[in-house]
């Protein structure tokens, strides 16, 4: 149980994901030893010329891109996993943790933060620093920053979520739910006193219809707090409004409370997936500067 099998080999899945916790800690540990290669090596680079270090940049940016191609193209995983099928088991064991998603993900942001070595020596070599170096060197800066920021929501994102049951995996199932408890809400109030109708009207329905802020739920993200506890006590304090409907007025404020729950798995959904639109973004700018910058030097030198 808890096992990947191929061609007999088993993979323990519950340690797929162990050394990635740690991917925070290494990222920033990796960018800190680049800054003291970077003053360490500072007249390698002007040893090392312009198209030498250019050309070592671009292939570490092509190395990073490799994780991309992974996600998106199953043959490398299963030519991979045809190439462990021939290996003794330990070797072949070996292999297939390294083509876990997670193995790759751990050395693309590694590898891509080690791209600002090469950049490093590469910017500034002849005539100074130009324009588009400055905005290729920029673009990769916050493409580490944006790296690091879905390092770290992948990090804790999966640890909050799992603390707490019945969590949807997908934005639209997520919706359904918050639907069918407005509607066994409105459904639950039928036949019932004025004065629960009215305070379920002022108090819950608000809850049900609306959103709560995004700042709410990120700190309930950051502090692994329960966002629908305030929410539960504020509403339970009402009780006391409704002599005679206090089974009914529980059964409100829990769906009130579910409602919140599932926001927030919404919003930490959101938050899971909203970086890397940013990432790929900027992925895609760096390597439109990249070409313009190789085109430019090629034409300027007259090939």
């Amino acid at each position: 149980m808890g096992h990947d099998t191929v061609a007999g080999i088993g993979v323990p899945g519950a340690h797929a994901g162990r050394h990635f916790g740690l991917l925070t800690i290494w990222a920033v540990g990796c960018a800190l030893l680049i800054a003291g290669l970077h003053v360490a090596t500072a007249g390698y680079g002007g040893r090392l010329g312009p198209y030498r270090s250019g050309i070592a940049t671009a292939g570490v940016f092509a190395l990073a891109a490799m994780y991309s191609l992974r996600k998106r193209r199953m043959w490398v995983s299963l030519r991979f996993m045809r190439l462990a099928m021939r290996m003794p088991t330990a070797l072949a064991h070996r292999m297939l943790i390294a083509d876990r998603l997670e193995s790759w993900r751990f050395v693309h942001v590694l590898i891509g933060v080690g791209v600002l070595l090469p950049l490093w020596w590469h910017v500034g070599q002849g005539a100074g620093t130009t324009r588009l170096e400055a905005a290729l060197l920029a673009a990769t800066v916050l493409l580490m920053v944006s790296g690091l920021a879905g390092a770290v929501i992948q990090d804790f994102l999966p640890h909050s979520m799992r603390i707490r049951p019945g969590q949807e995996v997908r934005t639209e199932d997520v919706d359904a739910a918050i639907h069918e408890l407005y509607v066994e809400a409105e459904e639950a109030i039928l036949g019932h006193s004025e004065a629960l109708v009215h305070t379920y009207l002022a108090a819950i329905r608000p809850i049900l219809l609306g959103t709560q802020r995004s700042r709410r739920m990120l700190m309930a993200t950051l502090g692994g707090a329960d966002p629908a506890a305030p929410v539960g006590a504020r509403l339970r304090a009402r009780a006391a409004e409704l002599p005679g409907e206090g089974e009914i007025w529980e059964r409100l404020v829990s769906i009130a409370e579910r409602k919140v729950r599932l926001e927030h798995n919404h919003f930490n959904l959101t938050l899971g997936v909203g970086w890397l639109r940013i990432h790929i973004a900027l992925a895609i700018s760096i390597g439109v500067l990249t070409a313009f910058h190789v085109a430019g030097v090629l034409y300027f030198a007259g090939l």
